[in-house]
């Protein structure tokens, strides 16, 4: 009897931003999943910060991390599909989403829940000169940065933002800055001007005791560089201004066909619907039920369970509930002195209870993000072995994680191969082979699971793996096929996916002059496309047609950075942060390609990309080539890694495949010193690392020339010795 098959994929529910809102809405969703429906986030940030923590962060009582919930993590383990990418427009219509330098996405229900902006409009100068509030997540990254140099700051806007980050900052400076002057001026409505008289009061007892110079009633009319222009026709003296003014919508959302109000807020029922009912959208960037709700975090949190419903009950063709907000919610404003003012109906009590509820509060909204099913034994599990990684010369126990990285780092290792395989498939050669009786022509095959679940960047990083082979044998592309698996899904969800994998794979071939000439489709149960591509290449005619042999002190160069293994398994076992993944799938998305440019200028003797066997495999590989049976000295302090390695390390943080490329090669390596861990990257499967190349030494300030010439990122991290086969390690 055949098994029975999966619920196919035939929805794609598509959420634009990362706020409070969409958080919520995933949490719900994940409990009780609605079947055959596939969620996919998208958003410019992958940390998006809890508004009502970040003056803490500003005054220094939270960390950056404890004040951020980290999206593509949550998405992770919640199986969300995760792209980071920003919106240009919407075409509720079409069922489309235009994203910037990437193809468009489809959907078949959308939910909005962007950031908004501090209106800059009515005032002059705002938009060049000030730092605004909002979006909240531009200002928990840039704040503290771009004011750490200024003495005279002014907050324009009389709200709480402008209240609890002014007492922040004068917090935070304090002891280090004695000519701080920090100026508020409210606007015509007063301070907290939506608040009752005695939370006013209150506020401005605080702001008084803090020496924070409050202006009433007065509008800022013109921002200059060093000088704010107010309403009462003085002018005040500044290093940099603050805008915490009203909300606006971001510029994008006017190019969508979306009924918007006269502010640029998208219109919803009380279900979160929009014109097109299959278009939902809650929090800041909406004007809910036409009842003018301030732009208030509670809001955008309470909006999540029952959007969720709303969602859940358009998909199921149930008829979705209704919501009714309750207006008199609590308010707490922190005074950043141990006390919070909290507000309810009319009653205001300043207090360090407040104030400890609001951590209390805001701690655990966070910490239920940050620490889904946190595995706090995961350290002791393996500090045993993190002690023989370190201290020990004879390394037979090398700790390795049940979770299987994807990538280059899935491959089957080399002892496996070698034992199966016969011995002239697996016996040193070059990273591609030479076809039989066409000299001149060399083929490869790649393929890969997906390191990330975003299908047109993961196009791009299967396709920048498989030429970086033909690249690695000096070798022109000519011929490409693709090989591609996808997720269970109806065909409609088939093309959407095949559409996004081949625009990124085909941006990279074009890059190379060569088109992808067909291939190979088929389904399969993996929830991310498998991708691969079998690639023919050309042999470059070089000048240096006859090179000469290694010799003692020739240079060892290796392109780019590794670590990529380290950082994804890092980041799956919730380690180390998501943000450190940015420069890897940068480098993995650029490819060999710019190197393969030039590489016929260069006097490559030896040279191999890095991949799945890790570096101190394929530099092995390497020396073997040469007849002349030399070996390499290296310089693992000197090889460049991705910026969260050496954290990771730290942490006892491996890749799966780590354990048998060390076992394959560590015969092979001879210490000059005693073992460090920054040796363990030695071991760790690349997915499109960079080459790995010798040239002659007598050539070294040519060649490196031009090198830097032709903008290629290089390290010397070795050279050439006298041992027959072997790596030495000082």
């Amino acid at each position: 009897m055949f098994k029975q098959q999966e619920i196919p994929i035939n929805n794609d529910l598509v959420l634009i931003g990362g706020g409070h809102s969409h958080i919520m809405l995933i949490m719900e969703l994940s409990k009780r999943p609605i079947e055959g429906t596939r969620i996919t986030l998208i958003s410019n940030e992958i940390d998006t910060p809890y508004s009502g923590m970040i003056p803490g962060f500003i005054e220094g009582m939270y960390t950056w991390r404890e004040t951020h919930i980290d999206l593509y993590k949550l998405c992770f383990k919640l199986n969300i599909r995760f792209i980071h990418s920003e919106v240009l427009e919407i075409s509720a219509i079409n069922k489309e989403i235009v994203l910037k330098n990437r193809p468009k996405i489809k959907f078949d229900v959308l939910s909005i829940n962007t950031g908004i902006q501090s209106s800059n409009k009515t005032i002059k100068g705002a938009l060049k000169y000030c730092i605004p509030v909002k979006p909240i997540s531009k200002l928990s990254n840039n704040f503290l940065t771009e004011i750490k140099t200024n003495n005279n700051i002014a907050f324009i806007g009389g709200g709480p933002a402008s209240v609890e980050l002014a007492l922040g900052l004068q917090k935070r400076f304090k002891n280090t800055k004695s000519n701080l002057k920090i100026t508020i001026i409210t606007g015509k409505n007063g301070l907290l001007s939506s608040f009752p008289n005695k939370t006013r009061k209150a506020a401005k007892h605080t702001l008084q005791n803090s020496k924070i110079n409050v202006i009433e009633k007065v509008e800022v009319i013109e921002v200059q560089k060093d000088t704010l222009i107010l309403s009462d026709k003085t002018k005040l003296k500044i290093d940099k201004s603050i805008l915490s003014t009203s909300a606006m919508a971001p510029k994008w959302i006017k190019k969508s066909d979306i009924i918007l109000n006269q502010n640029n807020f998208i219109i919803v029922n009380n279900k979160f619907q929009t014109n097109y009912n299959y278009v939902f959208a809650a929090g800041d960037i909406v004007d809910f039920n036409n009842q003018n709700l301030s732009k208030s975090g509670v809001f955008a949190v309470k909006s999540g369970k029952p959007l969720a419903k709303s969602i859940r009950g358009f998909i199921q063709k149930n008829i979705p509930v209704p919501y009714k907000f309750n207006k008199n919610y609590l308010s707490i404003i922190g005074l950043s002195n141990g006390l919070a003012i909290a507000t309810k109906y009319n009653f205001t009590f300043t207090s360090k209870f407040s104030f400890l509820l609001k951590k209390l509060i805001d701690q655990k909204f966070v910490k239920k993000f940050n620490d889904l099913n946190p595995d706090s034994n995961y350290i002791f599990r393996n500090l045993f072995k993190v002690f023989e990684v370190i201290f020990k010369k004879n390394k037979k126990n090398i700790p390795s994680y049940q979770m299987q990285c994807r990538g280059c780092a899935a491959k089957v290792d080399f002892n496996s191969l070698k034992t199966t395989l016969p011995k002239e498939i697996i016996t040193t050669s070059e990273d591609a082979i030479n076809i039989n009786n066409y000299p001149n022509l060399y083929q490869s095959v790649d393929m890969i699971s997906s390191i990330i679940s975003d299908p047109y960047l993961l196009g791009k990083i299967a396709a920048n793996h498989a030429i970086s082979d033909i690249i690695a044998v000096n070798s022109k592309l000519i011929s490409a096929l693709m090989i591609l698996q996808l997720p269970f899904s109806n065909s409609e969800i088939n093309s959407r996916d095949l559409e996004q994998v081949t625009s990124g794979a085909r941006e990279v071939f074009k890059l190379a002059n060569c088109s992808i000439s067909g291939g190979h489709t088929m389904i399969g149960k993996d929830k991310d496309p498998v991708i691969g591509f079998s690639v023919i290449g050309e042999k470059k005619s070089v000048s240096n047609k006859t090179p000469r042999k290694l010799k003692v002190n020739d240079i060892l160069i290796l392109t780019e950075k590794i670590g990529s293994g380290i950082i994804f398994a890092g980041i799956n076992n919730d380690i180390i942060d998501s943000y450190y993944q940015i420069e890897a799938l940068n480098q993995m998305s650029q490819g060999n390609i710019n190197f393969s440019k030039i590489s016929d200028k260069l006097k490559i003797l030896s040279m191999t990309d890095i991949t799945g066997f890790g570096l101190a495999n394929h530099l092995l590989n390497l020396i073997k080539r040469d007849v002349g049976k030399t070996g390499l000295t290296i310089y693992p302090d000197k090889i460049p890694i991705f910026k969260g390695v050496r954290d990771a390390l730290s942490k006892n943080v491996r890749s799966s495949l780590f354990e048998k490329n060390f076992n394959t090669v560590h015969k092979e390596l001879v210490y000059d010193r005693k073992t460090k861990l920054i040796d363990e990257i030695l071991y760790d499967p690349q997915t499109v690392g960079g080459l790995a190349f010798i040239i002659p030494q007598e050539e070294k300030v040519k060649q490196f020339k031009i090198l830097k010439e032709n903008k290629i990122n290089f390290t010397e991290i070795g050279f050439v010795n006298n041992l027959d086969n072997k790596i030495r390690i000082t």
